[in-house]
């Protein structure tokens, strides 16, 4: 087995592998960040690597009622600061760090007779303060 058998988990609860759309965990691990680095005029470009590297992942879901993007949600209460574990693909192994979770966006696809709604899939993305 590659992993555990999940993508995501925040504090002890896994992400449903069940709300994951097809094709829907990506992440872009261990983005290098530079600082003050140039090209200089022969065209050789001189990096200052920072020694934080952080890693983005993006979730995909289902198309969802309204009690599973309640479940969506509950991972996380306060987009400013999540703590995730997330599948790392360059280290091929997991990664716990302290994350934001941008502006999400919902879409109700269609409100049934009995008033309940339902949701297209929803996109998050995590994206590391660094780790």
């Amino acid at each position: 087995m590659t992993g555990q058998g999940y993508v995501l988990k925040v504090g002890n609860t896994i992400f449903p592998n069940a709300l994951l759309a097809l094709g829907g965990y990506s992440n872009t691990p261990c983005i290098r960040q530079d600082k003050d680095s140039y090209t200089d005029g022969r065209g050789v470009t001189h990096r200052k690597i920072l020694p934080v590297k952080r890693t983005t992942c993006k979730i995909k879901t289902i198309d969802l009622t309204y009690g599973q993007k309640l479940i969506v949600q509950a991972f996380f209460p306060n987009r400013d600061y999540v703590t995730a574990e997330r599948w790392n693909d360059e280290t091929n192994s997991y990664e716990t760090g302290v994350c934001y979770v941008p502006d999400v966006e919902y879409t109700i696809d269609h409100i049934d007779k009995n008033g309940n709604f339902y949701y297209k899939g929803i996109d998050i993305e995590f994206i590391a303060y660094g780790e």
